[in-house]
């Protein structure tokens, strides 16, 4: 060990007070670098896991795919999880409307689908069979595992069914019926591959090839479906022919938008710690000065002194950096268990199988990667804290250290200004301006935290659960349409296809407002739409939505207006249009106003009508009142369509009947595959606890920068007062008292605090103002009224004269220790 490093470690031990200072700003440091990716990734894994136990696990399918082609597929490295299926025929049910296919799946589709068998096994031999109760009743059989029954089926052959066969098969297997089948009449039985071989000749199997693509994991949906059409293409499959796993991607999609926000978060922490650690070194080499003065007399090089100030500050880091990594990884598993056991972590859909997950064990939050980068980050902050007192103590010569005494004035030859007569006031104002640079650290450091605290205040004291709930619900409870959009595998979950036969009649209207408590029952209606003047990224015309709506919410529509007049006549004549403000802002080519005219391809069942609209009116509404996308009088939207366009129904109630009214609607939609309840108060639960948490997270992340930032104004009080501890000593030996010595301290306290408060309410509020305008112009978290941080800022205040008051009589009581002196013969 060479001398640096003895000495290093010497100061390290020597210097404990503030390198227990800046080991705790290391450390937090390092726990907010560990807990932020911890809860992020951690989430992440839950939910994949979850996913993976509940969808079917492939990311698309080939349709019509010849027999060599899915060959090779097989093989394909571009490719993995491969399967093949093939519907090899289609029962003949005379007398029914039923459609049952007879499919073959190999091994791995059967994986990746999640078929389980109700009891029995898989066919292999080709006359074995697998069915369901529901497919024997339809077809007028009747059978358990081992009987045999007697089938009429038409294989598939090239361009349609071939002649009618039969055939005796032996059931192996039993599967349970879905309620999409019954209600639907279509089933479907597994058959071998053996059985396809048989009916259908070689070179004229056709075949869907289940996939997933290769290296996926951490790539986006869109960047998955690119690849899909890049492989597609190799075979010469079209578009047509691709279907994606839409389910299993959108639950899998990470938007990278999350990244850079976790990006920019780190950056803000290592931002924070690199201030609060530089400007505690900074203060802290006030009292090294003479020191590194007397290194330099006795022939220490420039490189030395940097390296003595390097080994010292990393010292500190091996120490903090280990217990900052523990704390932050304690921190992160806690946040995620309390996120996954209150469901906010995802979809109720997800949430059950999320807790099972995290309770087997199945997932390790433990990521040591996430540990590694977190301390070398630390170490980099450390680094970066480092270089400014390195280059100070450097630049340090001899004679100047000897000569030191705590100011940064530069101009030798400028004297220092006296008074004629001395009080607290002078004293303390004399001492701030003594070392302007030293104050102005503390000062920014403490002001940059406390910017932070007003604007995240500020946005959070804007977050209305009411407003929230609004962009969801309307209504106390609402019975709506449960459809799909662009779910190639499912086409009868389209809105127009179950608009053909619309399970929201008037009939069940009028049951509806018979119910003991509804007060009223609103209609909203809605269709499919395209809009020619915006375009998907294949060109095609862009989706949207048309929504129509009923006299008593176009009257409250009315003071949503930014834009035009909904008093227009072109609105109920049929050519005008309103748009939703959102809209705009979800598509920059939408940049339109009253007046512009806008054509829609409007879908109604399978029709599609081709309109003219003039843009009417603009509103910035709740989405649960007015969408998203376009919209029409509802009497206007059902006069143009033939079909039954009822999207929802909004029901209205008594405030003391809504929980029995929300019963007996529930046993109403309970069992109707195409409809879906929401209550206002579910949605309303929901909003408070996901404002809730994002007040606990950011709240405590500033609770973290808060402590970063107080050790900082604890060093620059310490060190203020251990500079001065002779020129104190001789005040109080000539008079000041001790009591005098505290007001003095409390004044330098009060000046921190209030330049402090300054610059955080008056840049914070007019910072957070405009992070208001952006999160209100954006739609973020449904931010419409500005609403001033009151109690929040007070708080704040509050916590700073607090923590001032604190740190000036522990200070005090630390300086009184000293004998008077051993202050006065301080630094002889």
């Amino acid at each position: 060990m060479n001398i640096i490093t003895k000495t290093a470690l010497a100061n390290f031990r020597s210097n404990r007070s503030r390198n227990i200072l800046i080991g705790v700003a290391i450390a937090l440091t390092a726990m907010l670098l560990t807990t932020v990716p911890t809860v992020v990734f951690g989430t992440i894994d839950l939910r994949f896991a979850a996913v993976d136990n509940v969808y079917p696990t492939f990311h698309g399918m080939f349709r019509n795919v010849d027999e060599k082609s899915a060959d090779k597929m097989l093989d394909d490295a571009r490719l993995t999880d491969t399967g093949l299926r093939e519907d090899a025929a289609y029962m003949i049910c005379d007398g029914t409307d039923a459609n049952i296919s007879m499919v073959y799946c190999d091994d791995n589709t059967v994986k990746l689908n999640r078929l389980k068998l109700e009891e029995g096994k898989m066919p292999e031999r080709a006359d074995e069979i697998v069915v369901s109760e529901g497919l024997l009743k339809v077809m007028g059989l009747t059978g358990g595992i081992g009987d045999k029954i007697t089938v009429p089926f038409q294989p598939v052959k090239a361009g349609g069914l071939g002649q009618a066969m039969k055939k005796e098969f032996t059931i192996t297997g039993l599967t349970k019926d879905s309620e999409e089948a019954e209600s639907r009449n279509i089933y479907s039985s597994l058959v071998s591959g053996a059985f396809t071989e048989e009916i259908i000749s070689e070179g004229e199997h056709e075949y869907r090839v289940y996939f997933s693509i290769a290296d996926a994991k951490g790539k986006t949906t869109d960047v998955i479906k690119d690849s899909m059409e890049e492989v597609g293409k190799s075979y010469g499959i079209g578009k047509e022919d691709i279907v994606d796993n839409s389910e299993y991607l959108m639950a899998n999609y990470v938007d990278p938008a999350m990244y850079g926000g976790m990006i920019i978060l780190m950056a803000v922490i290592v931002l924070a710690g690199v201030l609060t650690i530089c400007s505690i070194y900074y203060v802290s080499m006030m009292n090294k000065v003479q020191e590194y003065g007397k290194l330099k007399a006795i022939g220490s090089t420039r490189r030395q002194i940097r390296q003595l100030v390097f080994r010292e500050g990393f010292a500190v880091a091996a120490a903090a950096i280990p217990v900052g990594l523990i704390l932050g990884l304690g921190t992160g598993m806690l946040l995620v268990h309390g996120m996954v056991r209150s469901g906010l972590a995802s979809e109720n859909e997800m949430a059950n199988e999320m807790k099972r997950v995290m309770a087997a064990g199945d997932i390790s939050l433990i990521k040591p990667w996430i540990l590694l980068l977190a301390a070398a980050v630390a170490l980099v902050s450390v680094y970066i804290s480092l270089l400014l007192p390195m280059r100070k103590a450097a630049k340090i010569s001899a004679i100047e250290a000897i000569r030191f005494q705590g100011t940064d004035k530069k101009n030798k030859k400028k004297r220092r200004k006296g008074y004629a007569e001395l009080n607290i006031r002078k004293l303390t104002s004399s001492n701030l301006g003594r070392n302007k640079k030293r104050t102005t650290a503390t000062i920014v450091t403490l002001g940059i935290t406390g910017i932070l605290f007003v604007v995240v205040a500020t946005i959070l004291s804007c977050m209305n659960p009411k407003s929230m709930t609004m962009d969801s619900i309307r209504g106390d409870v609402e019975i709506t349409l449960n459809s799909e959009s662009g779910n190639e595998m499912h086409p009868e979950r389209e809105r127009k296809n179950i608009q053909k036969n619309n399970p929201l009649t008037e009939e069940l209207k009028k049951q509806i407002e018979t119910l003991d408590g509804v007060e009223r029952v609103e209609t909203y209606t809605g269709v499919s739409a395209s809009l020619e003047e915006l375009q998907e990224d294949d060109g095609r015309p862009l989706d949207t939505a048309l929504g129509g709506l009923s006299e008593a919410a176009m009257g409250e529509l009315e003071r949503y207006v930014t834009d035009g007049s909904l008093d227009d006549e072109s609105l109920m004549d049929g050519t005008g249009i309103i748009l939703s403000g959102s809209y705009i802002i979800a598509y920059p080519g939408a940049d339109w106003k009253a007046g512009d005219k806008v054509h829609l391809n409007i879908k109604d069942g399978d029709d599609i009508i081709k309109k003219e609209y003039k843009i009417a009116a603009i509103v910035d509404a709740p989405n649960g009142l007015a969408g998203s996308g376009f919209t029409l009088p509802s009497s206007v939207l059902e006069d143009l369509c033939k079909n039954n366009v009822t999207d929802d129904f909004i029901i209205f109630t008594e405030k003391s009947k809504v929980d029995a009214v929300t019963k007996e609607i529930r046993a109403i939609v309970e069992g109707q595959e195409f409809l879906a309840m929401n209550t206002w108060k579910d949605a309303y639960e929901q909003s408070e606890k996901n404002i809730g948490y994002m007040l606990y997270g950011c709240y405590g992340l500033l609770f973290v920068f808060g402590l970063v930032s107080i050790l900082n104004l604890v060093n620059t009080m310490i060190n203020s007062v251990y500079i001065r501890r002779r020129e104190l000593g001789v005040l109080q030996a000539i008079g000041l008292s001790g009591r005098q010595t505290v007001r003095m301290l409390q004044l330098e306290g009060l000046f921190y605090t209030a330049g402090t408060l300054l610059l955080s309410v008056g840049a914070g509020s007019i910072a957070g103002y405009g992070c208001f305008l952006w999160a209100k112009a954006e739609s973020i978290m449904s931010i419409r009224t500005y609403e001033y941080p009151t109690v929040p800022v007070i708080i704040l205040a509050v916590i700073i004269l607090v923590v001032q008051v604190l740190i000036t009589y522990m200070v005090n009581n630390s300086f009184k220790k000293q004998s008077l002196i051993d202050r006065i013969r301080f630094a002889e």
